[in-house]
C-alpha cells in the first residue's frame, strides 16, 4: 500500500461533549467501518481520538509515499483511525519529516501522525534492553531469557517520559475525547502524564501480550511494582482474555493487599496521593474478516499467489500434498523449534507424507540486536537446514521459509490455497494469524491447528487444539484433521468464522472506547490524582 502523503497543515477539530444515551450492550452489531464511525461520533462528536504506540503506524517510503509495516495490530488500528480521524503519536522508525498527514481512503478523513526522534543509544535501552529483554521474557513466562540492566530501566522510564510530554503538548493544540496508549513499550506514560499535571482527558490502556502468574517468593522482581503502579495511572486497562486481566488483579492484590479492592468492575487501590480507580477491562482484539475474504477471493492476488508458490518449489507439481503455512515473527515465543518437532513427528506417524506435504514458513527476523532473539533464530533456520537435509527428495523440501514480511493481500490467498494453518505459540496474547486464516478460507475445508497457549484458543470455541509442549500428541491431531473429512471441517470452519464475524476488530475498538466515553464516572476530573 502507498497512499498519497500531506505534511500537517490543517488543525484537528475541537472536541465535542460526550453523549451518554450511546451504549454498547452485548447485542450491539458492528458489521463493518461505518457502524464503529457512527458509534464514535455519536460517543464523541468531533472530538478527535489520541492514539500512542512504540512503532509508528506507516513507514516513509519517500517521494510522498507510504506503506505498512508488517504487525496486525498496527494495520488493524490504522484502518480504524483513518476512518474515525484523530491523531496518532509513536516513535520514529523511517526517514521524513515529524510531522505527517495520513489519508484515508474513499473520503475517510485520515489522521495526524506525530513521530518522535529517540537518540540511539536511548532507543535501544528502552527497547532491546528493557522491553524486549526483560518484559517480553518475563510476561511470556520465559525467565532464563530474561537479561537487561539498571540502565535500560533508566532508558525506559525516560522514553515513557517524553512520549507523555509529548501527548501533553498535543492537548495544548487539540482535545481529544480519549487517549488511548497501546502495549507493554508506554506502561509508565500515564504516570508520566499525572505527574506532570494539569487537565487530562479519559486516559485507556491496552496490554496486548500475555500477563504473566505473580512469581512466588524472591521470584518477584523490583521493577514489577513500577510497572503495575504505572498501569494505576490509567482509567481504564484492557487485556485479551480473562485469564490475564485475573492475573494482572492477582498481582496487584500481592503487591497492595488490602489497600486494593475489586467489585467486578472497578479495581480500587490506596495510594500516597489518594485513591485510583480504574476499569481492567477485557477486550480479545480481532480482524475485519470481511476484508481477508475479499482479499483471498480477488483473481489478481490469487494468480499472484500461486505465481509465488511456484517459485517456492510449493506448486501442484513440485509439492502434490500441498503445504501446511505458518506465519509468525522469528520469536522464540512462536514455538519454531516445537512446530519443526511436530513435523517431523507427523511424517514419523504417516511416512507417505513425505514427498507429499511441506510446511510454509513466513517469518521475519525480529529484534535481531537482543541477545536472545539472534540466537533462537540461529537455532530455528539450524534445525529447518536438519530437517530439509534428512527429508528432501528431488525437488521437494519438507521446510520452506520465507524469511521477510508479506503484504496481507499476497498472506490472505496463501492461507486460502493452503492445506491447513499452523499456531503453535508458546505464548501469544492473542494471535491473529489464526483469524486471518479463517476469515480468508470463507467456506474452504482447510483446517486450523491453533496452540492452547493462545489468547485465540482462549476465546474461540470449536477450534483444533494443539500443544507445543507435546510435538507427538500435536502430530496425532493434525493427522486427524487432516484426514477428517472436508464437509466437517468446512463446518468447523464456518462455525468458527461465524463467531469471528460478530467479534470483529470494529465491535473490539468499539468495546475499548465505550467506558472511558461514554461513562460519567471516567470523565475528566473525577478521578483522585495519585502520587
Amino acid at each position: 500500500m502507498t497512499p498519497s502523503l500531506a505534511l500537517l497543515d490543517d488543525p484537528l477539530p475541537s472536541a465535542a461533549l460526550f453523549d451518554p444515551s450511546v451504549d454498547l450492550g452485548p447485542a450491539a452489531v458492528f458489521r463493518g467501518p461505518e457502524d464503529l464511525v457512527r458509534f464514535y461520533r455519536a460517543s464523541a462528536g468531533t472530538a478527535p481520538l489520541l492514539v500512542v504506540t512504540n512503532r509508528e503506524p506507516v513507514v516513509w517510503k519517500g517521494e510522498g509515499c507510504l506503506s505498512l509495516p508488517p504487525g496486525g495490530v498496527s494495520q488493524t488500528i490504522h484502518r480504524l483511525l483513518s476512518r474515525t480521524g484523530g491523531r496518532w503519536i509513536a516513535l520514529r522508525d523511517s526517514g521524513g519529516p515529524d510531522g505527517l498527514r495520513v489519508p484515508g481512503e474513499e473520503g475517510d478523513p485520515g489522521y495526524r501522525l506525530d513521530r518522535m526522534e529517540i537518540p540511539p543509544a536511548l532507543m535501544e535501552g528502552h527497547y532491546a534492553g528493557f522491553s524486549n529483554g526483560v518484559l517480553w521474557p518475563f510476561f511470556h513466562d520465559e525467565p532464563s531469557r530474561i537479561s537487561g540492566s539498571v540502565e535500560d530501566l533508566a532508558a525506559y522510564r525516560e522514553v515513557n517520559r517524553r512520549v507523555a510530554a509529548r501527548i501533553l503538548e498535543s492537548l495544548r493544540e487539540t482535545s481529544p475525547a480519549l487517549v488511548w496508549v497501546h502495549d507493554y513499550q508506554m506502561a509508565l506514560v500515564g504516570r508520566e502524564m499525572r505527574r506532570m499535571g494539569g487537565s487530562l482527558p479519559p486516559l485507556a490502556f491496552f496490554w496486548h501480550i500475555p500477563w504473566a502468574a505473580m512469581p512466588a517468593g524472591e521470584g518477584v522482581p523490583r521493577w514489577l511494582g513500577e510497572i503495575v503502579t504505572g498501569l494505576l495511572s490509567y482509567d481504564q486497562v484492557g487485556f485479551q482474555t480473562e485469564i490475564y486481566r485475573d492475573r494482572f488483579l492477582e498481582t496487584v492484590f500481592a503487591l497492595f493487599g488490602s489497600r486494593a479492592t475489586w467489585d467486578g468492575e472497578t479495581l480500587s487501590v490506596a495510594l500516597e496521593g489518594g485513591i485510583r480507580r480504574l476499569h481492567p477491562g477485557v477486550f480479545p482484539i480481532s480482524i475485519d474478516p470481511d476484508h481477508f475474504r475479499m482479499m483471498a477471493r480477488d483473481p489478481a492476488n490469487l494468480l499472484r499467489a500461486r505465481l509465488f508458490l511456484e517459485d517456492l518449489g510449493l506448486d501442484a507439481a513440485a509439492s502434490p500434498g500441498g503445504y501446511l503455512v505458518s506465519v509468525d515473527r522469528l520469536d522464540y515465543s512462536k514455538g519454531f523449534l516445537e512446530r519443526l518437532d511436530m513435523l517431523e513427528a507427523l511424517y514419523a506417524l504417516d511416512p507417505s507424507l513425505l514427498g507429499q506435504l511441506s510446511l510454509l514458513q513466513v517469518a521475519p527476523s525480529t529484534r535481531l540486536s537482543v541477545d536472545a532473539y539472534r540466537r533462537y533464530a540461529e537455532a530455528a533456520e539450524s534445525r529447518a537446514a536438519e530437517i530439509n537435509r534428512r527429508y528432501s527428495r528431488g525437488g521437494w523440501r519438507p521446510v520452506v521459509t520465507v524469511s521477510r514480511s508479506l503484504d496481507p493481500s499476497l498472506l490472505a490467498p496463501l492461507y486460502r490455497l493452503s492445506r491447513g494453518c499452523l499456531v503453535t505459540a508458546t505464548r501469544d496474547g492473542m494471535n491473529l494469524v489464526a483469524k486471518e486464516f479463517l476469515a480468508s478460507q470463507d467456506g474452504g475445508s482447510s483446517p486450523l491447528f491453533v496452540s492452547r497457549h493462545t489468547g485465540t484458543a482462549m476465546t474461540m470455541e470449536g477450534l483444533s487444539l494443539i500443544d507445543p509442549a507435546d510435538p507427538a500428541l500435536s502430530a496425532r491431531i493434525i493427522h486427524e484433521g487432516l484426514c477428517l473429512d472436508p464437509l466437517r471441517r468446512q463446518r468447523k470452519n464456518l462455525e468458527a468464522l461465524a463467531f469471528l464475524r460478530e467479534h470483529n476488530v470494529y465491535r473490539w475498538m468499539a468495546s475499548n472506547l465505550a467506558r472511558p466515553l461514554l461513562s460519567s464516572s471516567l470523565r475528566p476530573g473525577s478521578l483522585a490524582r495519585p502520587a
